[in-house]
């Protein structure tokens, strides 16, 4: 019962917070003319750094783009694990490959996609979403044209190694992406879209591999095609604007509103909901860091026994 009261204790301040925050929202869309009104159509500094002002990609574009950009990461991750299947027929041939050679060009990109994933969690909290996906699409684009151009074995794994990271950062990255930046009533359909298109990636990848089979150097063109939509979402992600959740985390709420509108429609009510759910979103950051810095309190450090004081040990 004292650990319980230990932790939840320094969390009243975050809970008191979080509900004030709610207070705020119910009371801010009771009032949305009179907020939108006062707030008439002025842009901050956030907004035109992310080119809201400009009206490039904003509301209807920006989910449309949006869309087709979490197609391409799920896209991208089924293809990847689903062409390795076709092309090793052709690589085994090619490259006079034995079975534990085999066995390391199929499974280098899964161990390093999975290594790759675990890295994506620190680069997110440093860099961001964006940059963690453009590093992940261009480092995809390397691999596949890498392994395309492989004149050698030892060239062949490396590749697929890039590959893998190139996976792993894109896999644990674009979900959360797509969460943290699309309107709410359109985040599960987007995630969902997501996981689909991984499927869809295999299917694409199965077709590929049936098509260039009999092409010479078949294998050149079944590996190195991932480049195409590794390029388009490389280029793509470059319009994007940062997730307003981490942009939240890093104090620049100006810019954390100015991507939440680009995905909005301009309507009466759009800056009044875009409030209540940035004040929502940065109550959930402030209890989130109290939760953490609650947990790190409780921790206590073990102290070695004291061996030369106390009453235990005689005889």
């Amino acid at each position: 019962r004292s650990t319980t009261a230990a932790l939840a204790e320094p969390l009243m301040p975050a809970r008191r917070a979080v509900s004030g925050s709610l207070r705020g929202i119910s009371v801010s869309q009771a009032g949305q003319p009179e907020v939108a009104a006062r707030r008439g159509s002025s842009l901050n500094d956030g907004e035109a750094l992310l080119g809201f002002s400009s009206g490039l990609c904003s509301g209807r574009c920006f989910l449309y783009w949006l869309i087709f950009l979490s197609c391409l990461g799920g896209l991208l991750f089924g293809y990847d694990t689903g062409v390795i299947s076709g092309a090793s027929l052709l690589l085994k041939e090619r490259f006079r490959l034995g079975a534990v050679e085999l066995e390391a060009v199929v499974s280098s990109t899964i161990l390093f996609a999975a290594l790759g994933s675990l890295a994506s969690g620190p680069i997110n909290m440093r860099l961001g979403r964006r940059p963690t996906i453009l590093l992940g699409s261009a480092t995809f684009t390397l691999g596949a044209l890498l392994m395309a151009a492989s004149a050698s074995f030892g060239t062949l794994v490396f590749g697929r190694v890039i590959v893998g990271v190139a996976v792993g950062l894109s896999s644990g990255t674009v979900p959360m992406f797509i969460a943290e930046v699309a309107p709410t009533a359109m985040r599960g359909k987007l995630v969902a879209l997501n996981n689909v298109c991984i499927v869809s990636g295999q299917v694409l990848a199965g077709l590929v591999d049936g098509s260039f089979a009999l092409v010479p150097a078949g294998w050149r063109y079944m590996l190195g095609l991932a480049a195409v939509p590794a390029v388009v979402q490389l280029v793509g992600m470059a319009f994007m604007p940062e997730s307003p959740r981490w942009l939240l985390e890093q104090g620049r709420r100006g810019e954390a509103r100015a991507a939440m509108l680009r995905s909005r429609e301009r309507t009466p009510t759009c800056e009044a909901e875009v409030e209540s759910e940035i004040a929502e979103m940065a109550a959930a950051v402030t209890l989130q860091r109290e939760a953490e810095a609650a947990l790190r309190r409780a921790t206590v450090p073990i102290r070695p026994v004291d061996e030369g004081g106390g009453g235990g040990g005689g005889g």
